[in-house]
């Protein structure tokens, strides 16, 4: 069989890994997301542009990303969103972390999902 092949067959898309908040002193839980969760994170994050299109909001976009990807903690958790006073789980993530924070905890989302650098990954399989 070819190599692809058996890698395939081989393989999971269940993956996480755990990232340290270092302002909470604690590690996060994050998963990769699968292309039906990609899509229907890009539908919820389509809005009206105003003139009759479609646009992209890429700060729902990035809570979402966070929101589905996080395992641990859970930002949909009603005492979560009570405690930081959240309207839905995407505020909570914004009122929750910082900016920096955010960026990455959605990074290690997106590497686990095939997002990342190519060049590092191709490096990492060498090795």
């Amino acid at each position: 069989m070819a190599k692809g092949l058996d890698a395939l067959l081989g393989a999971t898309l269940e993956q996480t890994k755990e990232v340290y908040i270092a302002r909470l002193k604690t590690h996060f839980t994050v998963k990769a997301l699968s292309n039906e969760d990609m899509r229907r994170i890009g539908e919820r994050s389509t809005v009206p542009d105003g003139k009759g299109g479609k646009q992209t909001n890429n700060d729902m976009f990035n809570g979402l990303v966070i929101v589905k990807g996080c395992v641990d903690p859970d930002f949909n958790d009603k005492a979560l969103k009570a405690h930081y006073g959240a309207a839905d789980e995407i505020d909570c993530v914004t009122k929750a972390l910082l900016p920096g924070e955010m960026v990455k905890v959605m990074q290690a989302i997106l590497d686990l999902s095939g997002f990342g650098n190519e060049d590092e990954l191709i490096e990492d399989a060498k090795n």
